[in-house]
């Protein structure tokens, strides 16, 4: 009885190969950091175009007012 249950352990201890943990690390370790990483870079990414924009935007208006009123 003790060597079947040694046996079975074994057995047990070797169905549960490397592959096995790295495919849980993936599962429920590296995507969920992926996904929030994909997340946080587009939404900074789609700041920082807004920002640009905005830069751009106020520039040109800037230069217009300034041309415009401030004659020297």
């Amino acid at each position: 009885m003790k060597s079947e249950l040694i046996n079975e352990f074994y057995l047990l201890q070797q169905s549960r190969a490397p592959y096995d943990y790295q495919e849980l690390l993936d599962e429920q370790v590296y995507m969920p950091i992926k996904k929030a990483n994909r997340k946080m870079t587009t939404w900074i990414s789609k700041r920082g175009s807004m920002l640009m924009n905005l830069d751009a935007k106020l520039n040109s208006s800037m230069k217009h007012l300034r041309k415009k009123y401030l004659k020297f």
